[in-house]
């Protein structure tokens, strides 16, 4: 509280309790002039030369001055009186709020306390928001200052605006309906009735305890708290403006439960704007890529051999990738993916560590130290709030095997600033997961390669197939080698009429997807390339036998005369593609010569295939001739091969075209 003695400040803060004095007992020296609606004090010229026509502010009685102009004394003091059994209920207290308004109007000053209003808005989660504004506490003139009644002041401005005050101090918050500012303040204490004017405007120059009830500015005040509420919401990510909300309805939208609703706005909002974050980044961290295999003891040696488990997993550092363009909602094949982001040359190398674990104890690390593998040039981004990518949408991503990101920002919870959120989209890998990368299923393979070839492993199969060993036996090697050659040509015309399948396929549906070492065909065939080799007649499953163009589609091909793993109709067609060989297959062609004269494949041959293939059988005659070890074959096919193809055994076995080191 402050004291300013020429004015009436206005504070907020409470004045020190004072006894009150009943009404009763207080003399009242204020009075209403009725000739000029002044108040007049009891020692007012006017009042001692008899000109003032007094009369009580509350009751409107005439008074009578008594003593006017004589010193003050206890008993009797100065007074107004009124008529002998007047009722004078109220009559002290409005005397000394219309003393008080006489002291206010004679300094012409008031400084009104900030006004300050509130607003909430509630987001889409639910979430409330609040905003505030605040008009500065002012000094304000004033022209006139009357009493409007018995408990309020009308007090004219010297601007023409009215403003009202209360004076019980217990006025309820709320507009007069004609626009007038309104305070509300106690002034009821009936010994001001009985002060002087300089007591007054000693007692007066503070007025506890003020406070609004109404305010010039309530309604601009009102907007600008909403508004601010409104921003802090939107800057939480948890309201939109006017023209989003109207795009929203654009949007066909089921009847749902208006929560239902509210969290389907937010999603939106969310994923509109991290997509828009996208839009305008130049870089984005990346989390590590990882994989990770487990083998564990098969079944058939469960209670009965060493139960041990590996695993083995590769793994990268996280990754900030530089983007070169960024694209939204554009077709990349059979998907319209959130994002698309090209990334800036040169492209960062693939490099990580892998670590081989056995029975949970750490065994090996070997860190890449060289790699030929960039990152794929283009990088696709979904981004997800509440529903993931469904399983179609996944199987499409795989089918493009191109690297694709999922941010999910539903998993970072909280509130969230439009800032605070560009910075998790871009600079941290919360919230992100590779759905899919070219690299980890190529990894994936490596990591099998290297547990297939750990001496856990080994000696696993080692101890599986001494227990398969008596069964394959019973079987003789011949009924192996046709159950081999049978599932080999299933599974090779399976994969061709797939193949085909594949690249003529358009539209949205799913492409077929080709058999693979799963599958019943190959299983068989791999059985039965144990059984051979239980017999004897190892490497049936090797990949030169049965990889892509391996030596067994080749011969079968040669055999039917019709392409089998090949999308031809003649055995010469795939002759003609053996003949176009890179020098890495060059070593099997007198496998092909044997094969094309066991099977009489020359004598179906048009006059000028028999001239290309007699070229080129030829040379390949010279180089074995001459002992060019690009033409000379290794051997350890040729016992294997005898069981498969029983028609190619003689020539095999006379050793030509085999490579004697191999022997």
């Amino acid at each position: 509280m402050a004291h300013d003695a020429s004015i009436w400040r206005v504070d907020t803060e409470t004045a020190p309790a004072r006894p009150t004095p009943h009404a009763d007992t207080v003399p009242l020296t204020w009075a209403h002039d009725s000739r000029t609606g002044e108040p007049r004090y009891i020692h007012d010229a006017e009042v001692i030369d008899g000109s003032a026509e007094c009369q009580c502010p509350a009751c409107d009685l005439s008074l009578t001055p008594v003593l006017a102009g004589h010193p003050l004394r206890r008993n009797p003091t100065a007074h107004f009186r009124h008529p002998k059994g007047a009722q004078k209920d109220d009559c002290t207290l409005v005397a000394a709020r219309l003393a008080a308004i006489r002291h206010l109007q004679e300094r012409g000053f008031i400084d009104l306390p900030r006004r300050r209003m509130s607003a909430n808005a509630i987001g889409f989660s639910g979430q409330g928001y609040e905003g505030w504004a605040e008009k500065p506490g002012e000094r304000i003139s004033i022209t006139s200052a009357v009493l409007h009644d018995h408990a309020t002041a009308l007090l004219t401005l010297d601007d023409g605006r009215e403003f009202l005050v209360d004076l019980t101090g217990q006025r309820d918050a709320g507009s007069d309906g004609q626009g007038r500012a309104i305070v509300t303040l106690f002034l009821s204490d009936p010994a001001i009735a009985m002060m002087s004017p300089d007591e007054i405007r000693g007692r007066l120059s503070l007025l506890p305890d003020i406070r609004w009830c109404a305010h010039w500015d309530d309604q601009a005040l009102q907007a600008a708290a909403s508004a601010q509420a409104q921003q802090a919401a939107r800057e939480a990510m948890d309201a939109w403006e006017a023209a989003d909300e109207a795009q929203f309805h654009q949007h066909p939208h089921p009847d749902l439960e208006p929560s239902v609703t509210q969290q389907w706005r937010r999603e939106t909002l969310l994923h509109s704007e991290v997509k828009a974050i996208l839009e305008q980044a130049s870089q984005i961290a990346t989390p590590s890529l990882e994989v990770k295999v487990i083998r564990y003891s098969p079944d058939e040696f469960s209670g009965e051999w060493e139960d041990n488990t590996l695993r083995a997993e590769w793994w990268t550092a996280s990754t900030t990738l530089s983007l070169e363009k960024t694209q939204l909602e554009q077709h990349q094949g059979s998907i319209v993916p959130d994002v698309i982001c090209t990334l800036r040359e040169p492209r960062p190398f693939i490099f990580g560590g892998t670590e081989i674990w056995l029975d949970d104890d750490f065994e090996e690390l070997i860190e890449d130290t060289h790699s030929s593998q960039r990152w794929p040039q283009t990088l696709l981004i979904e981004v997800t709030v509440t529903h993931g990518i469904d399983q179609e949408k996944l199987r499409r991503i795989q089918a493009l095997n191109m690297p694709t990101l999922e941010i999910d920002i539903g998993s970072l919870g909280g509130r969230v600033t439009r800032e605070g959120l560009r910075h998790l989209v871009v600079n941290e890998t919360i919230g992100k997961r590779w759905v899919h990368h070219p690299t980890l299923r190529w990894r994936h393979q490596i990591l099998e390669t290297k547990l297939d070839q750990h001496p856990v492993t080994v000696r696993f199969e080692e101890r599986l197939a001494e227990l398969r060993r008596p069964r394959l036996l019973a079987t003789p090697a011949s009924e192996w080698a046709r159950i081999y050659l049978a599932a080999a040509t299933e599974f090779l015309d399976t994969n061709t009429r797939i193949n085909k399948a594949r690249r003529a396929h358009r539209g949205p549906g799913p492409e077929p997807e080709p058999l693979g070492e799963d599958s019943e065909p190959w299983l068989r065939l791999t059985e039965a390339a144990e059984a051979l080799a239980a017999h004897g007649y190892p490497g049936g499953a090797d990949h030169e036998m049965v990889g892509g163009a391996g030596i067994v589609s080749r011969l079968l091909s040669i055999q039917h005369n019709r392409g089998i793993g090949y999308a031809f109709s003649t055995g010469y067609q795939v002759l003609n593609a053996i003949m176009q060989s890179t020098p890495d297959y060059q070593h099997w062609h007198t496998l092909y010569l044997i094969a094309v004269k066991a099977y009489g494949l020359d004598a179906r041959l048009t006059p000028g295939q028999v001239e290309r293939y007699a070229s080129w059988r030829q040379g390949v005659i010279d180089k074995v001739n001459a002992g060019d070890e690009t033409h000379l074959r290794p051997g350890r096919y040729d016992a294997l091969l005898g069981v498969l193809f029983p028609e190619m055994a003689p020539r095999l076995a006379n050793g030509y075209g085999r490579n004697p080191q191999s022997e």
